[in-house]
């Protein structure tokens, strides 16, 4: 794959970035050749006046040896100059840049290209502007007393076009939200590195200045064109004790007012020299923390609290493009209260707060709690970095506490931790729930929580519930859950899902991609639920009024979903893979998630429910239209069944499509076989000392399969069925719907694995086995196997009254049926694949192969 960029440049337009470029340029380093003139422009200098490499020097060897600038801004349109007329260039330029592609080379390319571009200028007002990943300084001369000085500031002093530089205070409008943090500190432990500052003394350091900037930007939001405290001292001319001292008083304030936040004591003095500080503030003060985007706040707090606290942070996290599409799905306004009962890290909360930060005093109306004390420290500190002074986050088992915390939100978001494994036994948190409660049906058949408590009950089935108490009547709640939940037909999933339809009207479900948790340690399917809280809940789901709900489905998050780390996945141009970047400079998420905000707000489901769309009016002229889905449909199902697979656009679509001409459903014409029953109804036994040909789902491929011979004690509890000839095999979960076989002529003593359905034709519909062997092959037979598969993970089942319900078309077409036949009549006769025929006419003695004992397992060498 290529690693090259897709570029638009303010003065090239769009352009290519290879892996090496013609000029020598990594894609890193064009990239921030852009970003720099992006810059240059949006402060108004004029893009007919900036020359990218210009040769500012010609020397040695008759000129022909040259120094080049990345680019020079001139005060007059370059085609007024000469290509090669150096010294007219030079007369005229009044900004000469110099790139690199990391901070690494800052020292000498200082020294060795930035001061001799000022030399070779024209003008005194010239300007040299040096760009890496990290730093960006300006660099001008001034004359005093006849002497020539190198003044040097960060970017903020930068002249506008037609006035002169000048060292300008840092305010909190001035300094940078998009810096990297993560290189940021990285250069600052580098500088503390070369002064012989030990490696756990330097993260303490580091510690130290986090909470200095962060406490001096929350002070100075609300005046964000008042000078900060911290500043580059060393270019405002602040000696080395005076920067030390006011350095020093902002961390004495931000110890006092962090530290009950914090695990750890935190040193209320810097325990480095004036010198050293004023070489770190040059690379930290010009950078602004709290604004900056969630992904890189969340990177660099992974990276930080593994060598602070010693925490690994990957199980805790939720990536940030998810958090903040939930979030926005949610749409909190000012004066609302969201609340997440199970916070973990607070990524809900981190993206509900960043959304509304500018509101007054919106922390006060943030809220989290989780029963684990580092989840809490993690979630604090979360929120502390990405601007929150509040904290609203507290110590406590929220389940335990429900009830008195009922109705106080107006938002509720949660990622509980659900897992059959994960259960709550104590009777004194059971009792607050009816979910924790066995629920008996009236004499009109009608369920309802009894007295009776259950011994345990799923933490995630208990937190759905107090997710809907904690929500005020008319309020609305996201809950991730798996999609179990939302399909098995168990008692307890069923039972959930009415509560829910009770108490809540279904606004949206979202289905997620497998392994979307895998960070976090779950690989299981997961949904997310929108719902409102009704004033008066329904004594039956069944009495639910008419009303749309939304269904979308995510496949692409940005980011490898079967990775635990979650590696970035990025939009890169079709033709030739470079990545594309952003008018920021940025690569962008490959992820479905705008285009899905987009069509939930544009579906039916945005005119039920007005909190959807509040301030995100869809654009009429937008008819892509969110798919929507007829609450009755759900109802009317004995199972209710919400699992957005087989709810969504591209499976009943589907359907439809096949519907539109002959066609038959499965169920229609074929039996389907029970374990270990013959064709008959009686029970199959295996004899001890028979022979048989086991097939497990592994030897199962399209339309083919294979076998091991084994005794039939040596067969495993998994061995369910006794293959007949024309018996069809399909694979009945998830992970396997594409397997499937037809057992044929030589099936004799073939054993079948569970985890397939044994199908034969009904008497009379014989005609139909082209038309199913055809369909099984297609993949509109797997995505319908798929939809219907109940469960979170790969083994999720496909039951037989599901399995029924898949439909395929019949082949009408005669000179296709007659295409098709001669390979379904070699299945019949036994065929099934080349090495199955040879190893039946090897047991026939037909072909003169030696036969070696098989391997007993994978493990043995030969």
């Amino acid at each position: 794959m290529s690693t090259g960029l897709t570029l638009v440049c303010p003065v090239r337009g769009r352009l290519k970035a290879k892996a090496r470029s013609k000029d020598g340029l990594t894609p890193s380093e064009e990239r921030y050749r852009v970003e720099a003139l992006r810059h240059i422009v949006d402060l108004g200098y004029p893009v007919a006046n900036i020359r990218v490499e210009p040769t500012i020097k010609k020397f040695g060897n008759s000129g022909r040896n040259s120094f080049r600038a990345d680019f020079a801004v001139l005060d007059v349109p370059v085609s007024s100059i000469k290509t090669d007329d150096v010294a007219a260039l030079l007369s005229h330029a009044v900004i000469l840049g110099e790139v690199k592609r990391d901070n690494a080379s800052f020292t000498s390319a200082v020294s060795y290209q930035v001061k001799p571009m000022l030399d070779f200028a024209g003008r005194d007002d010239c300007v040299a502007l040096y760009w890496d990943d990290v730093e960006q300084r300006v660099f001008w001369i001034e004359r005093k007393d006849g002497s020539k000085q190198y003044k040097e500031g960060p970017l903020s002093d930068l002249p506008g076009y037609g006035k002169k530089p000048k060292n300008r205070s840092l305010t909190f409008n001035t300094i940078d939200p998009s810096k990297p943090l993560i290189q940021v500190f990285e250069r600052i432990e580098d500088i503390l590195h070369s002064s012989s500052v030990g490696p756990s003394k330097r993260f303490n350091v580091m510690l130290q200045l986090l909470l200095i900037k962060l406490y001096d930007e929350q002070q100075h939001q609300n005046t964000p064109d008042a000078a900060l405290t911290i500043q580059d001292f060393a270019a405002a001319g602040v000696s080395a004790s005076v920067a030390l001292e006011i350095t020093n008083g902002v961390l004495g304030k931000s110890v006092d007012y962090y530290q009950r936040f914090l695990p750890e004591k935190v040193d209320d003095k810097l325990p480095i020299s004036g010198d050293l500080l004023l070489e770190v503030l040059r690379v930290l003060a010009p950078v602004r923390i709290v604004s900056m985007s969630r992904a890189l706040i969340q990177e660099f707090y992974m990276y930080f609290a593994k060598h602070i606290y010693k925490w690994d942070l990957a199980q805790y996290f939720t990536p940030v493009a998810l958090t903040e599409f939930i979030v926005d799905i949610l749409n909190p306004q000012f004066g609302e209260h969201v609340k997440d009962p199970a916070c973990g890290s607070a990524d809900f909360l981190t993206a509900a707060f960043r959304r509304g930060q500018h509101w007054p005093d919106y922390a006060s109306s943030i809220w989290g709690s989780d029963v684990s004390p580092e989840a809490v420290q993690v979630a604090v500190l979360n929120m502390i970095l990405n601007g929150d002074g509040k904290t609203n986050i507290q110590q406590e088992d929220s389940l335990q506490k429900i009830n008195s915390n009922e109705n106080s939100a107006d938002v509720v978001v949660c990622n509980p931790p659900f897992g059959t494994r994960i259960v709550e036994t104590k009777v004194n948190t059971l009792e607050n729930f009816d979910l924790g409660r066995e629920w008996v049906a009236n004499s009109r058949g009608i369920l309802n929580p009894s007295k009776q408590m259950l011994a345990q009950q799923e933490s995630g089935i208990l937190f759905a519930e107090a997710c809907v108490k904690l929500m005020r009547p008319g309020g609305r709640m996201a809950l991730v859950v798996p999609n179990g939940y939302l399909g098995n037909r168990s008692a307890r999933y069923t039972i959930l899902r009415e509560f829910l339809l009770r108490h809540c009207y279904l606004s949206a479900i979202v289905a997620l991609p497998r392994f979307t948790f895998k960070g976090s340690g779950a690989d299981v399917s997961a949904s997310v639920l929108f719902c409102e809280k009704r004033v008066t809940p329904l004594t039956d789901a069944k009495l639910s009024e008419e009303y749309d709900f939304c269904v979308e489905v995510v496949d692409r998050v940005g980011w490898v979903t079967g990775d635990k780390r979650g590696k970035p996945t990025y939009l890169r141009d079709e033709e030739d893979g470079t990545l594309v970047l952003d008018e920021y400079g940025n690569p962008i998420l490959d992820s479905d998630f705008a285009d899905r905000l987009r069509k939930i707000r544009n579906s039916s489901a945005g005119q039920e429910f007005p909190w959807l769309v509040r301030g995100h009016e869809p654009d009429p002229a937008d008819t892509d239209y969110g798919w929507s889905v007829s609450i009755s449909s759900v109802v009317n199902d004995p199972h209710l069944t919400l699992d957005p697979k087989r709810l969504c656009r591209k499976f009943v679509e589907l359907q439809d499509q096949i519907k539109e001409d002959e066609y038959f459903r499965i169920g229609d014409i074929v039996d389907v076989i029970p374990e270990k029953t013959d064709s008959s109804g009686q029970s199959v036994r295996f004899s001890p000392a028979a022979i048989y040909r086991h097939v497990e789902i592994q030897d199962v491929e399209v339309g083919t399969y294979r076998s091991n011979a084994k005794r039939g004690w040596e067969l495993p509890q998994r061995a369910r069925h006794l293959a007949k000839p024309g018996d069809v095999f399909v694979g009945g979960i998830r992970n396997s719907v594409r397997k499937w076989f037809l057992a044929g002529e030589e099936c004799a003593n073939v054993v079948v694995t569970n985890g397939m359905h044994r199908l034969h034709l009904k008497d009379g519909c014989e005609e139909y086995l082209v038309d199913l062997v055809a369909g099984l092959c297609s993949e509109a037979y797997r995505v319908q196997m798929r939809a219907l598969a109940r469960g979170a993970d790969g083994l999720a089942e496909i039951a037989v009254e599901d399995l029924k319900d898949v439909v395929l078309p019949r082949i009408t077409d005669p000179d296709i049926r007659s295409d098709v036949e001669p390979f379904v009549q070699r299945l019949v006769v036994g065929a099934s694949s080349l090495e199955e025929k040879v190893e039946s006419l090897m047991a026939d003695g037909a072909l003169r192969y030696p036969n070696p004992p098989t391997r007993p397992d994978h493990t043995s060498l030969v």
